[in-house]
Order: C-alpha cells, then structure tokens, then sequence
C-alpha cells in the first residue's frame, strides 16, 4: 500500500506530566508507519489534545488558565489563542463555526468561535456551559470533570462528565442543555463513540463500556430522546482481571471503520482491548434484542500509560505517555492488531495521536 498524509502526535511540555517537544508533524511511510518527522512547534504549552479543523490545526493548553490554540498544520506556529474559560481543557472540537473544549479541572464545557480564536487573547470570553454534579468515588468525583466534547450526526454535541458519572448533550446551535445520559455511579465516563442509536461510554472509573440507546420519549409526536442504559463489558478478558488490577483506566475507545469492532486503550494493565459490537445490529430483525459487546482479544501496549491512539492505514498507533513513545501496530484481515508492535517511535510524554 501507499499511504498518504500526516501524522501529528502531541503531549506534555511541562513537569510534572512531561517535558516533550509539544506537537510535531510526521510523514507517513509507504507502508503506513510513521516516516520521518517534517515539523516540530514548541509554541504550544502541553498540548494534551490537538485535531484538525478550519484549516487549521486545534489544540488545547492543559494549564489551571486554560487556553485553546489554533496551530499552521504545516509549520506548527501558533496563529491565534483565547483563552478556554477554565482549568486544565483536555478535550476539543470543530462543531460548524465553534471550537467546543472540554475543561477537566473546572468541569465546564467553552464554546469559542473560531473566526474569535484567530483573533487572539483579546477576544471576548467563550460562552461557559456548567452542569455540575458530582459522584461516590473518593478524590475523584467531589465535582464535575468535563473530559471530552463530541458532535452527534442530529446537531447536537456530548460532554462527558467523569465527576458526576453523566455524558450531558447540548444543542450545537443554541448551546441549551437538552438532557443527559446517566451511568451507574461510580462510572467515570471519559471517552464516548456512537454507533447508529447506541452511545459507547468508557468507564474509566469502573473500567467498563457501556451502552445506551438512544429511544424517543413519545414515539411520532415529536417529543425528543432520552437515553437508556442497557449494559456493560468490562475492558479486559473478564471482570474479575479488571477487579483485580492494581490500576485499571480505561482511556480512549473507537469503533472501527465498519462499526463492528471497538477498540479501547487501558492505562494500568496497559493493554489494548478488542470488543465485538456487532451484536448491537439488530435492526429490522423481528423480536431480535441486541447483545452486549464481546471481548474478541486483548494485547499488551507497546509502552506504559496508552492515553490515546488512532486508527488508519490498517494500524493502530498507540501513544504511551509515560514510556515516550508512540507504538505501531499492524491490524490483520479480520482488524485485529498483532502481539507486538511493528514500530516504536521516541517522543516525550505523547497523550495524543491523529492521522489527517
């Protein structure tokens, strides 16, 4: 194969996280693992999430004075920056005309428009949206923990809350709240992925995916939705190994392309996990109810800490934050990736990877 593109990794510039480089832009080698490294931009201070969007390349600055960027994809200079309107953003997206961010620390979500980003520091303060809550597990739910924003196919957009064990949907337009899909407590939902009707949250937390469904309060009267939880599969062979890890952290989760299989990261055992959620297609079929994900595989990670990865040119690129490197795998004919890594790249405190 030839592949195309770039590969952009990003991660921590400061201690006590990381001292990396920041962000760097690499090739992609003919056989689709990472060819050599084009740009490097230390512009940007511990940019824990980047993502392209508006012709630009968006990130966040991981600081108690949150700040978001918009980053040259080519060179990696800072072209404009305002601030997120909270603490620590980890999370952020294009959704139309807007930047949406996810502040962890304050538990906000901020919407900035993106023609105001370009326009620097001296922009207007983004619009905050606060639903706080909070949850039972000691340190880590006293309050709301916004951990990522994601645009929905019917215009709305999710923030996961891992402090108040709630995933909370907005409209895109109006930015009003117009629900929230609630999880067992002590879940912490940090990562979601949607396929068709079904909402796949990771549990960082409780170390499992769960599943909602997305049903219509009053059928045919055009009343809204709300979500019901159905079930969840623990990120690991069974739920006794996830019980009985030190350290069990399920970080991010992505459906393949085909919708058939979801992929999840866990920090701890370190591990790459493999479900088949086939089982959620059921429509048209009568009397038929859709399964739970089923573990199809488990492989360790190629480093320590999997924060984050990305799919494409049949690999998995795995960013292992507290090891420095970014591990490649090979994905075989049926998506499934192999025992060991086909390449290990060196980059300081790597905690985000996106092909583009």
């Amino acid at each position: 194969m030839n592949a195309t593109g770039h590969i952009f990794v990003s991660g921590y510039t400061q201690a006590p996280y990381g001292e990396g480089p920041g962000v760097a832009r690499f090739s992609l080698a003919p056989d689709g693992t990472v060819g050599q490294r084009q740009a490097e931009g230390g512009g940007s201070v511990n940019p824990s999430f980047v993502t392209p969007g508006g012709g630009s390349l968006l990130a966040v600055e991981e600081l108690p004075d949150g700040r978001i960027t918009a980053l040259d994809p080519e060179t990696l200079e800072v072209r404009g920056r305002a601030p997120s309107g909270g603490a620590d953003p980890c999370h952020l997206m294009l959704v139309g005309a807007d930047v949406w961010a996810a502040n962890y620390s304050s538990g906000t979500a901020s919407v900035t428009p993106l023609a105001r980003l370009l326009e620097g520091t001296t922009a207007p303060p983004p619009a905050l949206l606060s639903h706080p809550g909070s949850g039972p597990v000691s340190g880590r739910q006293a309050g709301s923990h916004a951990h990522q924003v994601t645009a929905t196919p019917w215009g709305t957009v999710l923030v996961s809350d891992l402090g108040a064990d709630r995933v909370d949907e907005y409209s895109a337009r109006t930015q009003v709240r117009l629900g929230s899909a609630e999880l067992p407590p002590g879940t912490g939902p940090r990562h979601v992925a949607i396929k068709g009707v079904y909402l796949l949250v990771s549990g960082e937390l409780d170390g499992y995916v769960h599943v909602l469904r997305r049903a219509q309060v009053a059928p045919g009267a055009g009343a809204g939705h709300f979500w019901k939880w159905l079930f969840r599969t623990p990120l690991a062979r069974t739920a006794e190994e996830a019980a009985g890890a030190k350290d069990f952290a399920p970080s991010h989760i992505q459906l393949s392309g085909d919708g058939t299989k979801l992929y999840g990261a866990v920090r701890g055992p370190n591990t790459l996990v493999v479900l088949d959620v086939s089982g959620l297609d059921v429509s048209g079929l009568d009397g038929a109810a859709p399964t739970p994900p089923a573990f199809l595989v488990q492989i360790p990670c190629g480093g320590s800490w999997p924060r984050h990865f990305a799919l494409g040119n049949n690999k998995i690129f795995v960013a292992n934050q507290h090891s420095d490197s970014v591990a490649v795998f090979e994905l075989d004919g049926d998506g499934l990736p192999g025992a060991a890594p086909v390449q290990t790249l060196a980059f300081g405190s790597p905690t985000c990877v996106v092909l583009a």
